[in-house]
């Protein structure tokens, strides 16, 4: 796929979804390698789950904005090393709907995936998650596809507030959420397949 850098000559979807993204960056540059191992992973999986190019397409262009609402929040909540209190939690969690509300409205469809990815992501399959409590396939395929590359490679990586894990643990706790967070058949698809999925882009 193109890369995200270059976007001389994108659809004016895609073009904005791209320019969002470089803003994301300049916000927190920190961020420029999750961005891109969430989507490549998002990427891989909604392939495997049989989307065609076109939505894979809007998938490359609209994964990287899933957190673009915590360009609304404060540094020091987002950087804390220690645990959130149930008042900075609803903070963090407001994240969605400020991206929601950055993103929608759009009529490009690549704009109204982001839209629907950056408020439904940390959607639950179990119904435990937020900001709707929406459960099973009420949630947005995109989303689903898209959490699941997201708590992957947040896993894999050091935080504020946790070190990395390693492989095993990072796999044990992808299991475990299972039915709870993750649609089961797609995180099946997606740990049957994990070192296609994960092969860097070259």
């Amino acid at each position: 796929m193109t890369p995200h850098t270059d976007i001389t000559g994108l659809d004016a979807g895609y073009e904005i979804a791209a320019r969002m993204r470089l803003a994301c960056e300049a916000h927190d540059p920190t961020i420029v390698g999750h961005l891109d191992h969430v989507t490549h992973c998002a990427c891989e999986l909604a392939r495997l789950a049989g989307l065609d190019d076109t939505r894979v397409l809007e998938i490359y262009y609209a994964a990287p904005l899933h957190d673009i609402g915590k360009i609304g929040l404060p540094r020091e909540i987002l950087e804390k090393p220690g645990r959130l209190t149930p008042e900075e939690m609803q903070v963090v969690v407001s994240h969605t709907t400020i991206g929601h509300r950055i993103l929608d409205g759009s009529r490009w469809p690549v704009m109204q995936c982001a839209a629907r990815i950056a408020l439904h992501h940390h959607e639950n399959w179990d119904g435990s998650g937020y900001p709707h409590k929406l459960r099973g396939a009420d949630i947005p395929l995109e989303a689903r596809i898209v959490a699941i590359a997201d708590v992957y490679d947040a896993l894999l990586s050091r935080r504020a507030y946790k070190p990395a894990w390693n492989g095993d643990a990072v796999l044990g706790e992808l299991q475990r959420l299972r039915e709870v967070k993750f649609e089961p058949a797609l995180l099946d698809l997606f740990l049957a397949n994990l070192a296609r999925i994960d092969t860097p882009a070259a």
